[in-house]
């Protein structure tokens, strides 16, 4: 029968232990969210789901994409192109209804005293 009280058999009673922790911790990367309850009222931890709603972050860095597909990605004001939102400032109360955008009446000639 081995000694039990050796080095070695205590360090491989250590390990023995350990070994479920260790597979949990593996099988289980994403902890839990724990909700208190505070004078009979829940609270969530939002931070804790907001971190499980993320989305995962890319691993692996995208290659130097080409130019063309750099501006293809960029937004339409940054590239100069008409969008809903500027067509719609511009034209004001005569968009969806006239061609021609809306101007405010034009000011009345100055009038000079004396005259």
């Amino acid at each position: 029968m081995p000694d039990l009280r050796s080095p070695t058999a205590a360090g491989l009673c250590i390990a023995l232990l350990a070994v479920p922790w260790v597979a949990r911790a593996q099988a289980d990367p994403a902890p839990a969210c724990i909700e208190v309850e505070v004078n009979g009222e829940r609270i969530r931890d939002y931070d804790c789901f907001s971190r499980l709603l993320a989305p995962a972050p890319a691993s692996v860095a995208p290659a130097q994409a080409s130019g063309s597909l750099l501006i293809v990605r960029q937004p339409p004001s940054a590239l100069g192109l008409a969008h809903r939102a500027a067509t719609q400032q511009r034209m004001g109360t005569a968009f969806g209804m006239s061609t021609q955008p809306q101007r405010p009446p034009p000011p009345p000639p100055p009038v000079r005293p004396g005259r």
